[in-house]
C-alpha cells in the first residue's frame, strides 16, 4: 500500500517545500519596516549642525561674489577649491572630495565616536588638514553634538579641490563658523602642512600666504625644521593642552604627513575606526600611530569613497544631502516576530516530510535483534 509520502509524490512534495520557503522569504522581504538606528537623535542633531555650517559657507561665498565652478561643484556648496593655486601642495581626487560633501557625514562621526567608548567631555586629539573641508565640518558638528573636548592641530596646506583659496582656507572657514556660532571648536595650533609638514613643494609666495593666513586668524603657529620636529611638536602641543587627561580617541582628517609620519603609511593605517593598529615596519610614526602605541583608539579619514559605500554615504552626489538621509539612521529591518513564526511552521512540515524516511533509514534489519524459533 502507498503512502501519502510515496516515491511518485516525494518530487512534488519536496518542490512544495521550496516553494514555500521562497513565498516565505517574499513575505518576510515585503514586510520590512524601517528601524531607527542607535543613537538617531544624536546623530541627526550632529547632521543638522553640518548643514548649518554648509549653508554658512555657501552664503559667505555669495556675499564675497566668488565663483562657484558649478561643473566641479554642483550642489554650490563652496567648499570645492580650484585645481591649482599657490597652496595646493598635492594631488587630490575630485570623485573624493564630492564624496566628503555630504552633512550626514557628521552622524558617521558619531557612530564612530560611540563605537570607539567616547562620553560627553572626553578629550580627544584631532588633526585636520585643508584638503577635506566637508570632512572637517562633520568631525567638528560630532565634537559639538556629544559634548567633547578637542584639542585640534590644521595642517593649512591643501590638495587640488580642497580649501586651497589662499583668501579662503580651513582657517578662514573656522573662524567664519564661531562667527555665526554654529561651531565653538578652533584650532589650538596650526603648520603650513604639505612636504615634511614645512610647506615642502610649496613656492615662498605659497608659503607666505598660509603664514598670512595663520597670523590673521590667530592661531599659533606649530613650526619646525624638519619632519620628525614636527612630529614631536604635535605630541607636545596635545600633551599641553590635554593637561595630563589620557586622550580618549584620535581623528586624523586628510593625509597629513606630520600625522601619517609617513605617505606609506596611508596603506598601513585602515580607514575608520581602528581600537588598535597592527605592528607594522613603519617607515616613521607620525602623532596618530604614536597615540595609537599609548593604547588610544584612532579614526583615520581618507580611502574616502571605500568608506562612504561602507556606511552607506552616496558616491559623487550632484546635490547637497539633507540631514537625516542613509542607513546611518534608518535601516529596514526584519520583523523578527513573524521571522520567528515561519521558522516554527517551515521546520515543522520539514519535519513532517521526513519522518518517515528517518524511520526507515535506521529502522532495524528484518529478524535483526529478534528472538528466532530454533536452537541457538
Amino acid at each position: 500500500m502507498s503512502t501519502w509520502l510515496s516515491v511518485n509524490r516525494r518530487p512534488l512534495i519536496l518542490g512544495g517545500l521550496a516553494v514555500l520557503a521562497l513565498l516565505l522569504q517574499f513575505v518576510l522581504e515585503w514586510t520590512r519596516t524601517p528601524v531607527k538606528q542607535r543613537d538617531y537623535d544624536l546623530k541627526y542633531a550632529a547632521s543638522e549642525k553640518a548643514y548649518e555650517a554648509y549653508q554658512a559657507v555657501r552664503r559667505h561665498r555669495l556675499m564675497e561674489g566668488a565663483t562657484v565652478d558649478l561643473v566641479n561643484d554642483p550642489a554650490g556648496t563652496g567648499l570645492i577649491g580650484p585645481e591649482f593655486s599657490r597652496i595646493t601642495n598635492a594631488r587630490g581626487d575630485l570623485e573624493s572630495k564630492l564624496t566628503s560633501l555630504n552633512p550626514n557625514w557628521a552622524a558617521v562621526m558619531v557612530d564612530m565616536f560611540r563605537r570607539a567608548g567616547l562620553k560627553a567631555g572626553d578629550p580627544v586629539a584631532i588633526a585636520v588638514s585643508g584638503s577635506f573641508p566637508g570632512l572637517n565640518i562633520a568631525v567638528y558638528a560630532a565634537l559639538e553634538a556629544m559634548e567633547l573636548s578637542p584639542v585640534v592641530v590644521t595642517s593649512v596646506g591643501a590638495s587640488m579641490w580642497g580649501a586651497n583659496d589662499p583668501s579662503f582656507t580651513w582657517l578662514d572657514m573656522e573662524a567664519l563658523f564661531a562667527e555665526e556660532r554654529i561651531f565653538h571648536v578652533r584650532s589650538s595650533a596650526a603648520s603650513l602642512g604639505g612636504g615634511d609638514d614645512m610647506g615642502r613643494g610649496l613656492s615662498p609666495d605659497g608659503r607666505r600666504l598660509i603664514e598670512e593666513a595663520i597670523e590673521r586668524n590667530g592661531i599659533p603657529l606649530l613650526a619646525s625644521e624638519h619632519i620628525e620636529d614636527a612630529i614631536t611638536g604635535r605630541m607636545s602641543l596635545f600633551e599641553e593642552r590635554l593637561r595630563g587627561r589620557p586622550c580618549r580617541c584620535y581623528v586624523n582628517v586628510g593625509g597629513g604627513v606630520a600625522s601619517l609620519g609617513s605617505s606609506q603609511n596611508k596603506i598601513l593605517i585602515p580607514r575608520g575606526l581602528s581600537m588598535t593598529l597592527n605592528a607594522e615596519n613603519w617607515p616613521r610614526k607620525g602623532s596618530m600611530v604614536l597615540m595609537a602605541d599609548k593604547g588610544v583608539p584612532v579614526i583615520h579619514l581618507l580611502d574616502i569613497v571605500n568608506l562612504a559605500r561602507e556606511n552607506g554615504i552616496p558616491i559623487v552626489p550632484d546635490y547637497l544631502a539633507m540631514p537625516g538621509e542613509g542607513e546611518i539612521f534608518v535601516r529596514d529591518s526584519y520583523r523578527l516576530s513573524l521571522a520567528a513564526v515561519f521558522f516554527v511552521v517551515y521546520a515543522g512540515l520539514c519535519a513532517l516530510v521526513l519522518a518517515p524516511e528517518v524511520r526507515r533509514k535506521f529502522r532495524p534489519p528484518f529478524g535483526f535483534g529478534r528472538r528466532s524459533g530454533g536452537v541457538t
